[in-house]
């Protein structure tokens, strides 16, 4: 693994989020110091008195409920989009969007659900499920961040579902769950960013980028305990609060994979590469995730 290559990646990442692309070697000014101090307190506190956490989605817990249980079927699933009309729009436009590459229209729910599968249905629903906690509360950094974090949460879910399914994990929903809430830390962290801006001060120096991004995995990985998600998408996204040298568990090897392949993805869409000559794809982790992430990505894009 090319470890500098993805730290870099991930800098320049945070650089789209946080709107300042070269950070400097300062101490912390006064608004970086109170934002970390408030981002780590609320990681410290019981989260669902805090006003800056998304409420879990009603639903979810009985959707992770009901994708745990194999006995679940597509059937059992198509009644529960089939009470959301939001949702059953979703289902045809995805059915019949290039990704699934069919020869003529799904014209009903059911034969979307058949076109979907199990799989599919599943992903979309959990899609559905968090994308509005990325779209509340918009202030100056929230504004430019949570488009930016669900576009690249979706890409990690879907590349990090691809890798377990590859590896032969069982639980590949685990895997696509991890990735799609792995950027929750980091949108309550632009929202406290928005809490304490008053234009006088940046979030410019290289210190608070580093600790900001701790303090956001670590919010994420408490997050998810929170919400109870599946005990192997929490140990995924506790890893990621990890030093990428440390040896991570699979999960953690390919989550921390998926999310510098979609890092990549977002900013060579948007000019932003890192020494782009000299950046390559291939090297910016385990190379036997290369050919998996770039095949996802492709057909990522088929589906818009």
């Amino acid at each position: 693994m090319e470890h500098s290559q993805g730290a870099d990646i991930e800098q320049a990442f945070l650089g789209l989020l946080l709107g300042v692309h070269s950070p400097l070697p300062l101490a912390l000014n006064q608004f970086e110091l109170a934002s970390i101090r408030r981002l780590e307190s609320i990681a410290d506190s019981a989260l669902k008195d805090h006003a800056l956490i998304p409420r879990v989605p009603a639903i979810l817990p009985r959707l992770l409920t009901s994708f745990r249980d194999p006995a679940t079927s597509s059937r059992d699933l198509a009644e529960l989009v089939g009470r959301d009309l939001v949702s059953v729009s979703e289902v045809m436009r995805l059915a019949n969007s290039p990704f699934y590459r069919r020869s003529s229209d799904a014209r009903s729910l059911e034969q979307a659900v058949l076109v979907l599968g199990q799989r599919g249905l599943r992903q979309m629903v959990a899609n559905i499920m968090l994308k509005p906690v990325y779209n509340s509360r918009r202030g100056h950094f929230s504004s430019i961040a949570a488009p930016l974090l669900w576009g690249q949460a979706e890409k990690t879910a879907a590349i990090s579902a691809a890798l377990a399914r590859e590896e032969g994990d069982p639980d590949e929903f685990s895997a696509y769950l991890a990735g799609l809430s792995s950027n929750l830390g980091l949108l309550i962290g632009a929202r406290v960013l928005d809490s304490l801006f008053d234009g006088s001060e940046t979030p410019s120096s290289q210190l608070f980028r580093a600790q900001w991004l701790q303090a956001s995995r670590r919010l994420t990985a408490r997050v998810a305990r929170a919400w109870d998600f599946p005990e192997p998408a929490r140990d995924a996204l506790a890893s990621l609060q990890l030093d990428a040298d440390v040896l991570l568990p699979a999960c953690g090897r390919r989550l921390y994979s998926a999310e510098r392949f979609s890092q990549y993805h977002g900013l060579l869409s948007r000019g932003r590469l890192p020494g782009s000559e000299g950046t390559s794809p291939r090297r910016l982790a385990h190379a036997e995730h290369f050919s998996i992430a770039m095949q996802t990505l492709a057909r990522f894009d088929r589906r818009a």
